[in-house]
């Protein structure tokens, strides 16, 4: 079994290779193990079957790392998902394998996501500290359905970045059913191609207005296969089919235009929304009462693809999910005569942001070109 891939020094600008990890029940005592591709796990082969990628089931979420009560609202958050999840089982043939991007992750969060079952029992994820990320405050994650067929995991650190933000991809192994199959030059099936997936969190605020564009266009080339090669000599294969997710900070009016320069196509517009509508903010409704008022709602969450796949649906996830916070009626004086046993509860915010939730076929045509 291959060892950790060590992801220090971290290559501003360029794919740094890291490992990605399997639950492993057998273990002695049970425990996540390292992998460096689905070829490494070689435990319970039968649970680690390929799942044909005609179809992707793709959510994305930022969970605020800066407000009070981090374990409780990412345990409602964990919640909100494991219900998701459940509606995209192994036998609901209607969605494809699911794939989770997180941002914002912290240590407590990746903590609590590794002691999760039903994480456990279906997905593999990038990491279990923040080791890889370029600060230890808080950074990106992946979950992976364990179905599909990782190749590798890298992270692009972005050299201009004040915040110290990244784009983390994971290239997944094309398995089309048989009808989707088309023949080769040499006369067989399409093998060898990728999905590409990236997770990504753009600079922040108005002072990150200049650097998003940069960011952008650098995770976009490796989306598009531009960028093939590091300086220790990876080679990286041009993708068939790309999907680019996160928390991409859209604050300013020239944010709106950098999917299409960049050759990347907007989910939310590809299926007829419209930009400034109620039904497009992602961020703004659930900020804590402190920050309320300070910008207006927007549309900072987006899904952009390019390349052999489509969108079929998109929906907003997270509205209105809470953590429930019980406290001592006794610290509130008076107000303990009105519950007798003295405990109370206060609902807080599992985050700042909505999550985005989509549905995507992977087509047989090929990646297109930019």
């Amino acid at each position: 079994m291959a060892p950790p891939l060590l992801p220090n020094p971290l290559i501003l600008d360029r794919p740094n290779l890291q490992s990605f990890y399997f639950f492993d029940p057998a273990a002695d005592p049970p425990q996540w193990r390292p992998a460096s591709s689905s070829m490494d796990i070689t435990i319970n082969p039968d649970s680690h079957q390929h799942h044909p990628t005609d179809k992707l089931h793709l959510i994305t979420w930022n969970i605020d790392f800066q407000v009070p009560f981090p374990q409780e609202r990412m345990t409602a958050a964990l919640g909100h998902l494991q219900h998701i999840f459940s509606h995209s089982s192994p036998t609901n043939t209607t969605r494809g394998a699911t794939i989770i991007f997180l941002q914002e992750m912290i240590s407590s969060d990746l903590d609590l996501i590794q002691e999760t079952p039903w994480i456990r029992d279906r997905f593999y994820i990038t990491d279990l500290s923040p080791a890889s990320w370029r600060r230890s405050s808080y950074g990106t994650t992946t979950l992976v359905d364990r179905r599909l067929d990782v190749h590798r995991v890298f992270r692009v650190p972005y050299a201009t970045s004040s915040m110290q933000r990244d784009a983390l991809f994971v290239d997944v192994g094309l398995n089309f059913p048989s009808a989707l199959a088309t023949p080769t030059a040499g006369g067989g099936e399409q093998q060898g191609r990728v999905i590409r997936l990236c997770n990504t969190h753009l600079e922040s605020l108005a002072s990150g207005t200049p650097k998003r564009p940069l960011q952008m266009k650098r995770a976009a080339g490796f989306m598009h296969g531009h960028d093939t090669t590091n300086p220790g000599g990876l080679l990286l294969p041009t993708p068939h089919a790309e999907i680019l997710a996160g928390d991409l900070n859209a604050f300013a009016p020239e944010d709106a235009h950098l999917p299409s320069t960049c050759g990347l196509r907007d989910a939310f517009l590809v299926l007829g929304g419209v930009e400034d509508t109620e039904e497009s903010y992602t961020w703004g409704k659930q900020n804590p009462a402190w920050f309320a008022g300070r910008f207006p709602d927007a549309r900072l969450d987006k899904v952009l693809f390019c390349g052999g796949v489509e969108v079929v649906r998109l929906e907003r996830i997270g509205v209105g999910v809470v953590a429930k916070m019980a406290f001592d009626g006794g610290d509130r004086g008076e107000e303990e005569e009105d519950d007798d046993d003295g405990d109370e509860e206060e609902e807080v915010w599992a985050t700042d942001h909505y999550g985005l939730e989509a549905e995507f076929l992977i087509t047989s045509a090929a990646s297109d070109s930019f």
